[in-house]
């Protein structure tokens, strides 16, 4: 396991209460003193289960037998280049000895066409010599012959494997053993800010694969509502009160970021964190209480009574709304005769 960020290999460090949980951690670049803080700290257990899982994947019957169908296409592929070599060979070995054959039948006496055919000898032979070198590195480096025996061993590892893996009885130890014969390194990289690690996967036949982690968010990222429903209430706050929205969103099934009903509370929760304006609802020929008291001059305790008693026609939309009242001029000369007959009424001055 090697950091992207430094290159240096992942250590295993245990964090949290007793040690419960054991992290990879890169130190290398604060070590250094080329940073003042690590490069990455990752719980093992999401990325050992991502990696077991690719393995296993790898390791199924159909990607096995896909694996054995391109060993055999290099093995055909191997017997048309050897079949190559072999001609190339016997071509070099029939022009070594033309030229031994022809220098042997020389007349001795003719020394300048004995040393010609000499020479040419001796070329063949480096040529021949050259050549076998040749051919002997070839027959390292191509795909070895695997015999029926092994490939159904092969096949049927699609199915031990998997078991094997999961068993009980399975240690570590042996896991790690098991995942060196196939993997050759693993480069995680992991960008600051990001809920979510790539593990690029070097195979030990060369082979790459990428895979993505997705990591654990804090708690205030992991309960924060999604934007379509911010949006959504955004929305509904234009034309509905609160309680009107948390009884359509509730109605379309629609869950609070902890997974509960929506309650009057959380609307008001996303209006405040969001700055979501509260819907105006009031008509324009309504008043407040505030400027109904204002108005007459009297307390707002006289308004609230005249709504209670029902002197004056007003309205409230929930048990938390603010009371809107609707006063035309004939109750108005009303109220003032009322409040000029009474000293109750009257709005005493601050002493």
């Amino acid at each position: 396991m090697l950091c992207g960020t430094c290159g240096h290999a992942l250590t295993v460090r245990y964090r949290g209460n007793g040690g419960l949980y054991p992290v990879y951690l890169c130190s290398g670049q604060r070590r250094d003193a080329k940073a003042t803080r690590d490069c990455m700290s990752l719980r093992c257990d999401l990325l050992d289960t991502a990696i077991a899982a690719k393995v296993l994947q790898a390791l199924k019957s159909a990607e096995l037998e896909l694996a054995l169908a391109t060993l055999q296409e290099l093995e055909m592929r191997d017997q048309a280049v050897f079949r190559q070599w072999q001609m190339r060979l016997e071509g070099a070995e029939y022009e070594a000895a033309l030229a031994e054959r022809r220098y042997e039948e020389v007349d001795p006496s003719q020394r300048l066409v004995a040393e010609t055919l000499e020479r040419r000898w001796n070329e063949a032979l480096l040529s021949l010599q050259e050549l076998k070198k040749q051919y002997a590195d070839f027959e390292q480096k191509k795909a070895r012959v695997a015999t029926p025996e092994q490939k159904a061993k092969v096949l049927a590892l699609a199915e031990n494997l998997p078991r094997l893996w999961n068993a009980p009885t399975t240690e570590a130890r042996d896991r790690k053993r098991m995942l060196r014969l196939l993997i050759k390194d693993i480069t995680v990289e992991k960008q600051r800010g990001e809920y979510h690690a790539v593990m690029h996967i070097r195979w030990q036949g060369g082979a790459c694969n990428d895979v993505r982690v997705d990591l654990p968010r804090p708690r205030a990222e992991a309960i924060r509502y999604p934007g379509p429903i911010i949006t959504r209430v955004r929305d509904l706050s234009r034309t509905l009160t609160d309680q009107q929205i948390v009884a359509q969103l509730n109605r379309l099934g629609e869950l609070s970021a902890t997974g509960r009903r929506h309650t009057i509370h959380t609307i008001k929760w996303i209006r405040w964190k969001y700055r979501i304006v509260a819907p105006t609802l009031k008509r324009p020929e309504e008043m407040t209480v505030k400027e109904v008291a204002k108005r007459f001059g009297v307390l707002t305790g006289v308004v609230y009574y005249w709504a209670k008693r029902g002197i004056i026609a007003s309205r409230r939309l929930s048990g938390g709304s603010p009371l809107w009242i609707t006063i035309d001029d004939v109750k108005t000369k009303e109220l003032r005769d009322l409040v000029s007959r009474s000293r109750k009424m009257q709005k005493q001055p601050n002493v």
